[in-house]
């Protein structure tokens, strides 16, 4: 009986494979991807929980639409995954994501257990990555990427991709529960093979983007960063001199200066002449 109950289990444990693979992809910089792979991880366990025994109290959704959602998140990493693979610019590769996020959607809606739900994101992705390549290749006149990436990345990570898809369409029937077991555990290591070793749109050093339970929670950067830049405006403000809106003119002005007019008197002063008012005013 303990063993046809840990058999039952067998695929929810083995869609926390996809948790490992998430924290890989948030050290390399790939934070969007990582969250990706942990939405897959919480909706396929909890898809499979729902078939174990005694474990009916954490369906807390229809069985259906579980259903759906691990799928879509299987579908939707193979995606990113690719994506990120073909390391394509801004805002090309944030265009070609939305592309997939809303295609794959519709795509499983109509159909959750044809070929097609896989094929076609992977079909697709692959097609696009080879023209982009192709077009560096002609650029460049050599090997684009380098070679290791292909014998170390591209390689490796298609033959697992090929072994999961492989052991799940066409080997679940041999034993349900240890095929679909080894179906998530190829999925997600093609998914570490293929992802590149560094996001360059991540940053480096005391500028890399980092993710926290902080930024995720409240939709802001972390405290840390916040004194980082800080620091570095503070650091900024103190090198800048103050300048200055106005200019103050150093040399005097050449040009003459006008004798003051003063108006004559409008009374007479008693005991003066008329010669005397003449020099009192200037006047000859």
């Amino acid at each position: 009986m303990g063993a046809f109950i840990a058999k039952m289990l067998l695929p929810t444990v083995s869609s926390l494979v996809f948790l490992p693979t998430a924290s890989v992809a948030a050290k390399r910089g790939f934070h969007m991807e990582a969250m990706v792979y942990f939405f897959t991880m919480f909706f396929t366990a909890i898809y499979h929980a729902c078939d174990g025994p005694g474990l009916s109290i954490l369906c807390f959704m229809r069985y259906d639409v579980l259903e759906y959602f691990s799928v879509y998140g299987t579908a939707l990493s193979m995606w990113v995954t690719l994506i990120a693979l073909g390391d394509f610019d801004e805002p090309q590769r944030s265009s070609i994501t939305m592309f997939g996020v809303l295609t794959i959607a519709v795509r499983i809606y109509q159909d959750r257990w044809g070929y097609g739900i896989y094929s076609g994101p992977i079909g697709s992705a692959v097609f696009i990555i080879t023209v982009k390549w192709l077009q560096k290749m002609k650029q460049l006149r050599a090997v684009y990427p380098e070679k290791t990436v292909y014998t170390q990345q591209v390689g490796p990570g298609c033959c697992f991709g090929a072994l999961a898809l492989m052991l799940r369409f066409y080997f679940e029937e041999w034993d349900y529960a240890y095929v679909h077991s080894f179906y998530h555990l190829s999925l997600a290591v093609s998914f570490v093979l293929l992802l590149p070793k560094k996001n360059r749109y991540a940053g480096t050093g005391r500028n890399a983007a980092k993710l926290s339970c902080f930024a995720l929670c409240c939709c802001s950067i972390s405290p840390g960063s916040v004194k980082e830049k800080t620091d570095k405006s503070a650091k900024k403000k103190k090198n800048k001199l103050p300048r200055p809106v106005w200019t103050v003119p150093t040399e005097r002005c050449s040009t003459p200066i006008l004798p003051v007019y003063t108006p004559p008197p409008s009374t007479p002063v008693k005991g003066t002449s008329i010669s005397k008012l003449k020099e009192m005013n200037g006047w000859k």
